[in-house]
């Protein structure tokens, strides 16, 4: 996989691993939720003017972030205009992952697509949900008087 069209483990930049680990909480979630609804899937998230010189650490980075049952794919995958040859990894994966413990995710930013299989998660997609679900309120914004 080492032409420049593939996009499987972090082929490309180096701000994905940095957004990954700002945002894993969210993403977890995305993952568990979607697939408690709808069943193997993928992760995509549309990250707004990514780059490497962000702070991770001190500016929210505008993104959103949805779930794409793997029935779905092909659609998506169409509308994203990806190339399906940079799908194969991806197919192997969705029947191989354990969405227990693992999330695929595309991200999708002013850089070629990166797809990855995230693993080994210190908290897995379920905590991930869990507790997302039950701090909502740190994470949403608090009104003005």
């Amino acid at each position: 996989m080492g032409n420049h069209k593939s996009v499987w483990q972090g082929c490309w930049g180096d701000w994905q691993p940095l957004f990954i680990r700002e945002y894993w909480l969210a993403i977890g979630h995305a993952a568990w939720q979607g697939f408690l609804t709808q069943g193997r899937g993928l992760v995509v998230c549309e990250v707004a003017e990514a780059t490497a010189a962000v702070d991770w650490e001190r500016v929210a980075v505008s993104h959103t972030l949805r779930f794409v049952s793997e029935t779905h794919l092909e659609r998506c995958w169409g509308e994203l205009g990806l190339d399906p040859d940079q799908r194969q990894p991806l197919d192997q994966a969705l029947v191989t992952y354990d969405p227990a413990q693992d999330a695929l995710l595309l991200l999708l930013a002013d850089s070629p697509p990166y797809i990855t299989c995230l693993q080994g998660w210190a908290v897995p997609p379920p905590e991930c949900f869990h507790q997302l679900n039950h701090r909502a309120a740190e994470f949403s914004p608090v009104p003005m008087p």
